[in-house]
């Protein structure tokens, strides 16, 4: 009798633990889909952050070093913008194309969300610089 609960009680153990396991790996899945879907959509500020952050992280870096990696890649994002802004024309020609091949095949209900998608992404791209012709 006492061999007959003893295995009960090992093989409820090892039922509860596996349970476990199971919840903690689909909470961590949804989480991390939850993750992906809102850096999907981020903005290029967003992306810029997180790629500094990530790259803080890994690098290890003292505080004097952050500071100093936050302000070249500041500077450089302001190069990097300028550079975007020249580039804009031959981009938003890009995206015409796109477009041009997208649109026709979407519905009505596809449109009106493909068109929102679009804003949001043009609202992200840097602005052509003034004098940049």
């Amino acid at each position: 009798m006492a061999e007959g609960s003893r295995q009960f009680g090992a093989g409820s153990l090892i039922a509860v633990f596996i349970v476990g396991i199971g919840l903690g790996w689909l909470v961590s899945s949804r989480q991390a889909l939850l993750d992906r879907r809102a850096s999907d959509g981020a903005g290029f500020e967003d992306v810029r952050k997180r790629f500094a952050d990530e790259s803080m992280r890994r690098l290890d870096l003292s505080p004097e070093q952050r500071r100093v990696y936050l302000d070249a890649w500041e500077n450089g994002r302001r190069d990097f913008d300028l550079a975007l802004g020249r580039m804009r024309p031959e981009i938003d020609a890009v995206f015409s194309r796109i477009d041009a091949r997208v649109r026709p095949i979407l519905s009505p209900r596809q449109l009106a969300v493909y068109d929102r998608i679009e804003a949001e992404r043009r609202a992200h791209m840097p602005q052509r610089p003034a004098g940049a012709d």
